[in-house]
């Protein structure tokens, strides 16, 4: 049954106060479920509570590991218990539905081979409409018998044998890194070593450094070259004690963001210095005038700051540009971001889909897919009335990116926000408790 659609209401915030926990972080919740499932056991403190994540969960239980679930008061997860199937997946089923997570789905793929049967991967919303070429191309490589739906679509369909071929394998390093990470959560259990050729042009490879990270936890050692990744045969999943889940800095970004916008003493705790390519807000937001304190493993953000438009590279950090786009447009000065073709393969095609909200708004947003750029040409106007947004194309980024307009602005109404629960569903709870007028209906 399909859940009634929400709407997002904010209005004029005159000032955010206090200090907030950041959200667990969303990549690391993913890869620490699914690496521990590949263990005989497994235990994970502070994950997330997500859309995306409750399909991993439900997804690899379907793959024959048994997944624990302890909340607090609130009903959020305290803490997740694995007794994993050992790498030699048994699934229930013959037909896994991942919902709208294209991580998980790129990550399910290669470890559906190790087991034995034929299976359909399907996936629902925008999933369907984003193109899984690398992946495909990679298991071909590797002497699976794998078939997709036009375009590279779900649903795909594999013809498992209980064997994947090592050797070389070129992965395109222009469309996703996921891919690059679910082969080498993988390529450990193989018998023969593997090597995943990327070149040095790998798109979003922060996020092959966490799923690394969370690989070290569980005993697995993986060689970076200049060219890609070595994997060695015959490694045995064995994580040492329990996986603590750090604080999300892509969720994180826009209660920075908005701390810069209006009158703000905003403090969010659990923001360590990981491997999070997203962190990189922090220096983002200071070039563009913000100050940000930091004070062990907290942030500390007194706004409202002149804010400057600049030159930002996204290629590792495609998730931070609906932010940087739309605080580009409360900028002084030419805010250009670079480096970000692969944004049409997301929840919705960020190239556009932001840009094209705002520019209806009377900003003037450029946008350059053949380079890969998005470029803020005239900021909004100082004045903003009451605006709907009637579709946010069903993409959590762009909803909360268009939400921070309605600190500033007489009223906005953010139409089909129930897509926000996909990676922050305490994002509206959050705002609120700073002081925020936002409210979903």
């Amino acid at each position: 049954m399909r859940a009634m659609s929400k709407r997002l209401i904010i209005e004029k915030t005159e000032i955010l106060k206090g200090v907030i926990t950041a959200p667990p972080s969303k990549s690391y919740t993913h890869r620490a479920i699914i690496i521990g499932s590949m263990a005989s056991r497994a235990r994970i403190l502070n994950p997330l509570k997500s859309d995306d994540t409750w399909h991993t969960v439900r997804a690899w239980r379907i793959l024959g590991a048994k997944i624990k679930i302890k909340k607090d008061t609130e009903g959020k997860w305290k803490e997740i218990e694995i007794q994993g199937f050992n790498g030699r997946p048994e699934p229930e089923k013959k037909k896994i539905n991942v919902g709208e997570s294209g991580t998980l789905l790129r990550f399910i793929l290669p470890v559906v081979c190790l087991a034995e049967g034929t299976f359909i991967i399907d996936g629902k919303g925008t999933l369907k409409r984003r193109p899984n070429r690398s992946s495909v191309s990679a298991l071909r490589q590797m002497g699976v018998d794998i078939s997709a739906a036009r375009g590279f679509r779900v649903p795909i369909k594999i013809k498992a044998t209980g064997k994947l071929k090592g050797g070389v394998i070129y992965v395109d390093p222009k469309e996703t890194s996921q891919v690059v990470s679910a082969l080498l959560i993988t390529a450990p259990l193989l018998s023969e070593e593997t090597k995943i050729i990327t070149g040095r042009d790998l798109v979003s490879k922060p996020y092959v450094d966490i799923t690394i990270d969370v690989l070290k936890w569980a005993g697995i050692k993986i060689e970076e070259t200049g060219k890609g990744y070595i994997v060695k045969p015959g490694q045995k999943f064995k994580p040492e004690g329990p996986f603590v889940v750090p604080g999300d800095y892509s969720s994180s970004a826009f209660l920075l963001a908005a701390a810069c916008l209006v009158k703000s003493d905003l403090t969010i705790k659990n923001l360590k210095e990981d491997k999070q390519g997203d962190r990189r807000i922090v220096e983002i937001l200071e070039k563009m005038g913000a100050h940000i304190e930091r004070r062990n493993n907290a942030l500390r953000v007194r706004g409202p700051f002149g804010l400057k438009g600049i030159s930002a590279d996204c290629k590792d950090t495609p998730d931070l540009v609906p932010v940087l786009t739309v605080l580009g447009c409360f900028a002084k000065g030419r805010m250009r971001i670079t480096n970000v073709r692969h944004l049409a393969y997301k929840e919705s095609n960020r190239l556009f889909s932001i840009a094209d909200q705002l520019n209806k708004m009377g900003a003037c947003i450029k946008v350059d897919k053949e380079s890969g750029s998005v470029t803020v040409e005239k900021p909004l106007p100082e004045k903003i009335g009451t605006y709907v947004f009637p579709r946010v194309q069903n993409d959590h980024r762009v909803a909360m990116a268009l939400s921070l307009i309605g600190l500033r602005a007489e009223k906005i109404i953010i139409k089909g926000s129930n897509c926000i629960s996909k990676s922050y569903p305490c994002f509206v709870r959050d705002l609120r408790t700073l002081g925020a007028r936002i409210k979903e209906v």
